[in-house]
């Protein structure tokens, strides 16, 4: 990729804030929902009859999954695809955890999804499993799926699409491209899932300059449409002193 240094790097900061505007048995647990954007180190699942369904691939990748605490360290884990038997093979610490599917498998859009109550007895069998309704999420200690509206990329491409005539968000790429910054994003939903934020950031060092950008979008449902409710642009651009 070719790095353009920018003739006169911004050295201030802009902050601009624009603001407008069950399922699988197991007992519910105790905390009420809210509008706090949770922290947890979950993946998107989804209900399906009344039970709920972790993504095979994606759980394989999540560190929540992977950590062992007692061993204070990270497990490698394998999966595997047997496509004349249909059958997804995940192996951790030993154990091979197999999903044929059809009995309590779903294929769906190319992903295997398992009943998350039989993953987590399968690796963890003395974990507490709880289930949330007014969030539709399911914790034990060592996994957590969420039932989301929404995919992390679906939500993602809605708060894209939103931005993309925003001043700050065309600049924010057009820093990124002309300095040659890697970008990162993610998504935090709230507890009711009712709003989700998008974050964007990028940062890098380039000659004597510390680059970095940010972009907070927050996405609130009403009806059964999704409108930015607050944006958020940072520049933390400052010069570096090796």
């Amino acid at each position: 990729m070719k790095i353009i240094i920018l003739k006169k790097p911004i050295l201030w900061v802009v902050f601009i804030s624009l603001l407008s505007g069950a399922l699988m048995i197991g007992p519910k647990s105790t905390y009420a929902a809210n509008d706090d954007y949770d922290a947890y180190g979950g993946v998107n699942g989804l209900l399906s009859e009344g039970r709920l369904y972790a993504p095979l691939r994606t759980m394989a990748m999540n560190y929540q999954f992977r950590y062992d605490e007692q061993l204070d360290t990270y497990f490698d884990v394998k999966i595997t695809w047997n496509q004349k038997t249909k059958t997804a093979s995940l192996t951790k610490g030993g154990k091979t955890f197999n999903a044929t599917v059809g009995n309590g498998v779903l294929l769906k859009n190319g992903s295997v999804y398992v009943q998350f109550k039989a993953l987590s007895n399968f690796f963890y069998p003395n974990d507490y499993i709880k289930w949330d309704k007014s969030t539709l999420t399911g914790n034990s200690e060592h996994i957590t799926v969420y039932a989301r509206p929404l995919t992390d990329n679906q939500a993602l491409t809605l708060a894209t699409n939103a931005m993309s005539k925003k001043k700050y968000w065309i600049q924010f790429h057009k820093n990124n491209v002309e300095i040659g910054l890697p970008e990162s994003e993610y998504i935090q939903w709230n507890k009711s899932l009712t709003k989700f934020k998008a974050v964007f950031h990028s940062d890098g060092i380039v000659g004597d300059y510390n680059y970095s950008y940010s972009i907070e979008a927050e996405m609130t449902k009403k009806a059964n449409n999704w409108t930015i409710t607050s944006f958020n642009y940072s520049d933390g651009t400052r010069i570096y002193y090796p």
